[in-house]
């Protein structure tokens, strides 16, 4: 019994040794006497012999920052200094692919290096005055550039940033100078845009109002054309009306009827106080004198 409380004690430190902890952001890359083997150990706990010629080497998988100042040649061949930043990470499943190629400091050859060879071609093929104009174009080609090399070694890259060009002040002030002269040429454009745009506008809406106009006179036309007509069939429809009680009239009157009237006439002439004249066949009054 006392053997066994002597004997645990040790056994539970053996126990605590021999456990490896696999942190989270982390892969682990199992080797047993120096030989890899093909698992990759997940984030958690790992029961290792580490005393038996077992070891886990660990690799970070978390987004990695790296800055450097670093000088290259624009395509007019001035140096340039610029502090550049990238942000790059491990794929997990490429962890034994990395341990085996390059071990655990494999920053500087697969980062590092390639960082240094893509920003100085890459300077190469823009002028000064581009590196501030055009900085985001110039990141993205930085970017593409590097995730085609490190891609093939198990990492991806994930940011790049030109935080600061150092450009030699003739330089400086020939882009400043260029900068001016295109915000001017800009703002000379949206100007003579927003003339143009007025003029076809005031040309449309003269355009519109002669439209108006012509459309108008022609309604005014066709209304006038419209009374015309209408008046004409008014006259027309009286003249008919005329005609019907004319001839009416005349398909009523008579000898007797004629000579009724006459007489008719003649009293009242008679009647009259006035001194007068009568004319007459006997038939029907020719001349009436009132004095």
């Amino acid at each position: 019994m006392k053997t066994i409380k002597i004997i645990m004690p040790f056994v539970a430190v053996c126990l605590l040794q021999s456990c490896a902890i696999v942190r989270p952001g982390e892969v682990g890359v199992d080797v047993h006497f120096g030989k890899v083997q093909p698992k990759i150990l997940k984030p958690g706990p790992q029961h290792m012999m580490n005393f038996a010629g077992k070891k886990i080497e660990h690799f970070n998988t978390r987004i990695s920052n790296y800055s450097q100042e670093l000088n290259f040649h624009t395509k007019e061949g001035i140096e340039v200094t610029s502090e550049i930043t990238i942000l790059y990470h491990l794929v997990p499943d490429s962890a034994i692919q990395v341990f085996q190629k390059f071990g655990t400091r494999y920053q500087k050859t697969v980062v590092e290096d390639n960082l240094i060879t893509i920003l100085r071609q890459t300077g190469l093929a823009y002028k000064a005055t581009q590196l501030i104009t055009e900085r985001n174009a110039i990141e993205s080609t930085i970017k593409e550039k590097m995730n085609e090399v490190i891609e093939k070694y198990g990492f991806a890259m994930d940011l790049v940033l030109l935080k600061q060009i150092d450009l030699p002040v003739a330089v400086v002030e020939t882009i400043e100078a260029q900068l001016n002269a295109d915000e001017i040429a800009k703002k000379t454009k949206i100007e003579n845009e927003i003339k143009r745009n007025q003029l076809d506008f005031e040309l449309e809406k003269q355009k519109k109002e002669k439209e108006m106009q012509i459309v108008t006179e022609r309604m005014q036309i066709n209304f006038n054309i419209e009374k015309e007509k209408r008046e004409a069939e008014r006259l027309l429809i009286a003249a008919e009306a005329i005609k019907k009680q004319q001839a009416i009239i005349n398909s009523t009157l008579n000898d007797r009827l004629l000579k009724y009237k006459s007489l008719e006439i003649t009293k009242e002439l008679i009647t009259s106080k006035n001194s007068k004249v009568i004319i007459t066949d006997g038939k029907s009054p020719v001349i009436v004198n009132e004095n």
